[in-house]
C-alpha cells in the first residue's frame, strides 16, 4: 500500500486551487480587425451569465495533475508491502547475532537481548539462524534451523569471560545464509560497548546483506551505563616483619561523588572493610593489613551494586613474587678485567635483593639464549661488559635493541679499545655521540679523577646523602673515555667535578633503559668496586624499569591469553593459578568496564549499510514483514513529464499574418 514518510506535507494540497482559480479568471481577449466602415455591421447584444466556467478544461486537467505530483514529493512516498511469511518463506532469510562478551552482563543486557531473540522468533515463521558470540567461541545455528531448536539455544546462553570482538561475527555471520535467498538480514542485539567495536569493520552491504541493530543493556533504572565502579588493580606487599600490606585502586566511572564500602576476603571471610570516598571520574586507593603466611590469597570487593557487576571484585596472590632475572654478555677469552667486572657485579645485584619480595638470581641460560637469538628468553637485565669487537662480529647488534624495545634494562662498560665500542654505539643506533680520547692515558693517573656533587633534587641525590654521599665524592677514577656531541635525548646522570660525562642514559619508550658507563668496574680503570657507596649506585641507575617489576607478583593475563611455551597455560575464568611451579593471575580486561558505546553514525560507518534506527520492536509492530520501497523517483519523473507537457501546450501562438491587411466589405 502506498504510504508517506512525511505525511504533514499533504496540506501543501491546498495549492491545486491555484490553476483552477487562474483558470476561472482568464478571460478570452478579443481579436481586433482593421474594417473601412460600420455601415454594413448590425448590433447585437451580449448574453450575460451568471457563473463562470474554467477555460481550456484539458490543460487544467494536466496542471492539477501536476501539482497532485508535486504535493507527493513534498510527502516521500513508499510503498509499503505486508511480506506474508507464508508465501515468501524461501526468499527471505534472518540470522540473529547476539553479543555474548562480558559487558553485556552490565544492566542485565543479556537476559534482554534473549527476550527480544525469542520475540523475533515468535514473529518470524521464514527461514530463521543463529549466531552468538563473544563467549570464548562462535555458536551457530545456519538459516532454516527449527525454531523450537533456536529457542532453547538461547535459552542456554551464557556470557563469556574473554574481551569482545565483533569483528569474528561480522565475519561469520553472513556465511550463514543459504545461497538462494533473495533477501539477507542480520539483526544485531549488542550493547555496541566501545571496547568490543572500537576495531569492527565490515561492508555488509557490498556481500547484499541488510542490517538491523538492536541495543540493549541502557541501565536506565540503575542511572545508566556510567553507575559503575570497578577494581581496577590490586597489588600485595611487605609491610614490615609478619606483614602483608594489600592495596587497591578503585574506579569511579560515573560524573559524580560516591562513597563505597571496600572489603577484604581471605579464608572465606571478611577480614577488614573501610569506606572508600570517589570522586567524579576519578580514582581512590584502599590498603588494609593481613598476617604473613596465613593466606595464600585474598579478594577485594565492592560491596554496593552497580552497573557491571563483574568488575566489582579481584582475586590476588599473597606470596612473594618471582625473583628477577640477570645474565652477562662478554667476549669469551676468560679477560682478567672482565672476570672481575663480572664478579663484582654479580655480587652487588645479588645484594640489592632481600629473600623476600624484591629478589634477584643470576640466569644465564637466558641471556645466552637472547645472545643466540631467542627473543621469547625472559630476563629483566642484562649487562655487557667490555663491549668491543667480538661485539660487531657476534652481529649482536638487533638482538640487544629488540631486548631494549621491549621493556628490559641494560648495562654497558666499554671495552679496552674506546674508539671501537663508541664505533658500535653509532653504528647500531644505540647512542648518538662522539669520542674524543680516554682521560688519564694508558698509564695510571697520579691526580685521580673525582665525581662531582649530583643534581639537587635527582632520585641519585636523594638515595646518597650523608656517609654514603662522602664516599662517593671521595671516589677515584683513574680512567674514563671523554664524550662529547651528546644527543640532547641522552641523560647524563654521573659527571666529573669538570662536567665531562662517566654515566649516559637512554630511555626507550617501551620502558627499556640502556645505561652505559666511561669506565669498567675494575681496579684498574676505578676504585669504585672497592667502596660501600657503589653497591646501591648500579640499581639506582637502571631503576625506572628493573624495580618497575618489584610491584608485579606475577605474570598477569586476560581471558584468552596463553602463557609457556611447550606446555601453554590458557586463561578462561578471572582467579589466581598454578602452572608448573608458576602462580598466575587472570584478570578480566578493563575495557570491559567502560560505560562508553558506539554512536548511531559510527554503526553505519563501520558496517557500510543503511543504519537502522536502535528502538527495540514490538510484537505488534511487525518491522520484520515490512518491505518498503521508496517511490519518490518514480514520482519526480512523472512531474517532469507533465511539467514538460504543460509548458509545450501553453507556449504562445505565433500570429499567421505579420502585416495585418484591410478587409473590405
Amino acid at each position: 500500500m502506498l504510504e508517506f514518510a512525511q505525511p504533514a506535507a499533504l496540506w501543501t494540497g491546498l495549492a491545486i486551487s491555484l490553476p483552477i482559480i487562474a483558470h476561472m479568471a482568464y478571460r478570452r481577449v478579443t481579436k481586433k480587425y482593421a474594417f473601412p466602415s460600420l455601415r454594413f455591421i448590425r448590433p447585437s447584444s451580449i448574453p450575460r451569465t451568471g457563473k463562470k466556467t474554467p477555460s481550456d478544461i484539458p490543460l487544467l486537467l494536466l496542471r492539477i495533475l501536476f501539482f497532485v505530483l508535486l504535493v507527493c514529493l513534498l510527502a516521500d512516498p513508499y510503498w509499503n508491502e505486508r511480506v506474508s511469511a507464508e508465501n515468501d518463506s524461501n526468499k527471505e532469510e534472518i540470522i540473529l547475532a547476539i553479543d555474548l562478551s562480558p559487558s553485556m552482563t552490565g544492566g542485565n543486557a543479556l537476559e534482554e537481548a534473549k527476550e527480544l531473540a525469542l520475540g523475533i522468533l515468535n514473529q518470524n515463521q521464514g527461514n530463521t539462524g543463529l549466531l552468538a558470540y563473544g563467549n570464548g567461541g562462535l555458536q551457530e545455528w545456519p538459516a532454516g534451523t527449527d525454531v523450537d531448536l533456536l529457542k532453547t539455544g538461547v535459552a542456554k546462553l551464557e556470557h563469556g569471560w574473554k574481551k569482545g570482538d565483533a569483528q569474528i561475527m561480522l565475519e561469520r555471520a553472513p556465511s550463514l545464509f543459504s545461497r538462494n535467498a533473495s533477501r539477507k538480514k542480520l539483526v544485531i542485539i549488542s550493547d555496541f560497548q566501545r571496547g568490543d567495536w572500537q576495531s569492527a569493520f565490515r561492508d555488509l552491504s557490498a556481500l547484499g546483506v541488510d542490517f538491523k541493530m538492536l541495543g540493549v543493556g541502557k541501565g536506565d533504572k540503575m542511572g545508566g551505563r556510567s553507575a559503575n565502579r570497578s577494581v581496577v588493580e590490586a597489588r600485595a606487599v611487605p609491610a614490615g616483619p609478619g606483614k602483608i600490606r594489600v592495596w587497591a585502586v578503585v574506579r569511579n566511572w560515573e560524573d559524580k561523588k560516591i562513597d563505597v564500602k571496600l572489603s577484604l576476603w581471605a579464608g572465606g571471610e571478611e577480614r577488614e572493610n573501610k569506606r572508600v570516598s570517589l570522586s567524579p571520574l576519578g580514582s581512590a586507593q584502599g590498603q588494609f593489613l593481613l598476617p604473613a603466611g596465613d593466606f595464600s590469597t585474598a579478594m577485594i570487593r565492592l560491596n554496593e551494586t552497580d552497573f557491571y557487576p563483574l568488575d566489582d571484585n579481584r582475586t590476588i596472590s599473597l606470596a612473594a613474587p618471582p625473583a628477577k632475572r640477570f645474565g652477562f654478555w662478554y667476549d669469551q677469552s676468560n679477560h682478567p678485567e672482565t672476570a672481575e667486572e663480572s664478579e663484582f657485579l654479580r655480587n652487588a645485584v645479588l645484594s640489592s635483593g632481600d629473600s623476600g619480595w624484591n629478589r634477584w638470581q643470576i640466569n644465564q641460560d637466558n641471556a645466552d639464549a637472547i645472545r643466540m637469538g631467542d627473543s621469547q628468553a625472559e630476563l629483566e637485565f642484562l649487562m655487557i661488559l667490555g663491549m668491543e669487537s667480538w661485539f660487531q662480529e657476534e652481529n649482536l647488534g638487533p638482538e640487544f635493541l629488540e631486548f631494549l624495545e621491549q621493556g628490559g634494562s641494560a648495562l654497558v662498560t666499554p671495552g679496552e679499545r674506546f674508539s671501537s665500542t663508541s664505533s658500535i654505539f653509532n653504528q647500531n643506533n644505540l647512542m648518538e655521540f662522539s669520542f674524543l680520547r680516554v682521560a688519564g692515558g694508558a698509564n695510571f693517573n697520579s691526580v685521580p679523577f673525582r665525581i662531582a656533587a649530583l643534581e639537587s633534587g635527582s632520585p641519585l641525590e636523594q638515595v646518597f646523602s650523608g656517609k654514603s654521599a662522602r664516599d662517593l665524592y671521595l671516589t677515584s677514577i683513574q680512567r674514563f673515555g671523554i664524550l662529547k656531541n651528546i644527543d640532547e635525548s641522552l641523560v647524563v646522570p654521573v659527571q666529573d667535578r669538570e662536567g665531562r660525562p662517566l654515566a649516559v642514559i637512554r630511555n626507550f619508550k617501551t620502558g627499556g633503559r640502556l645505561v652505559f658507563l666511561t669506565f669498567r668496574l675494575s681496579s684498574k680503570w676505578t676504585d669504585l668496586p672497592l667502596r660501600n657507596s657503589f653497591l646501591p649506585l648500579i640499581m639506582e641507575l637502571t631503576k625506572s624499569t628493573v624495580s618497575s617489576s618489584s610491584t608485579t607478583a606475577w605474570p598477569i593475563l586476560e581471558p584468552g591469553d596463553s602463557w609457556g611455551e611447550e606446555d601453554t597455560f590458557s586463561a578462561k575464568i578471572p582467579g589466581i593459578y598454578r602452572f608448573q611451579e608458576q602462580l598466575l593471575e587472570v584478570i578480566l580486561s578493563p575495557v570491559e568496564s567502560s560505560p562508553d558505546i558506539f554512536e548511531n553514525v559510527e554503526i553505519e560507518q563501520a558496517l557500510g549499510g543503511q543504519f537502522k534506527d536502535l528502538k527495540s520492536p514490538s510484537p505488534q509492530d511487525g518491522w520484520l514483514e515490512n518491505n518498503d520501497q521508496s517511490l519518490w523517483l518514480w514520482f519526480a519523473i512523472a512531474a517532469t513529464i507533465l511539467l514538460i507537457i504543460e509548458m509545450l501546450w501553453s507556449r504562445p501562438q505565433l500570429d499567421s499574418s505579420a502585416n495585418p491587411t484591410i478587409k473590405n466589405a
